[in-house]
């Protein structure tokens, strides 16, 4: 198996991790956290909601990164048509 396999599924442990992790502990955590910090602390405050907002992204993110690593013909095109002359 290619290292870059082994750490893309890496990766995805982790994920998984966090995902089970924030499910077993979500009812514990406070209705309002943080979510933006300045020099002088915490001054942004949403629902704890915005949790799984982040999980959401990082889903986005790997499975685009997974399809780069699965497909890469099929993401950029490689084809001898710029050698052509027309």
């Amino acid at each position: 198996m290619k290292l870059y396999k082994v750490i893309f599924s890496f990766s995805i442990l982790l994920f998984l991790g966090y995902l089970i992790f924030l499910a077993v502990k979500f009812s514990s955590i406070h209705e309002t956290i943080p979510i933006h910090y300045s020099s002088e602390g915490a001054d942004g405050f949403g629902s704890k909601i915005f949790l799984w907002f982040e999980a959401a992204i990082n889903a986005i993110i790997l499975i685009f990164i997974g399809l780069i690593l699965l497909f890469p013909e099929k993401m950029f095109r490689k084809t001898d048509e710029y050698l052509v002359i027309p």
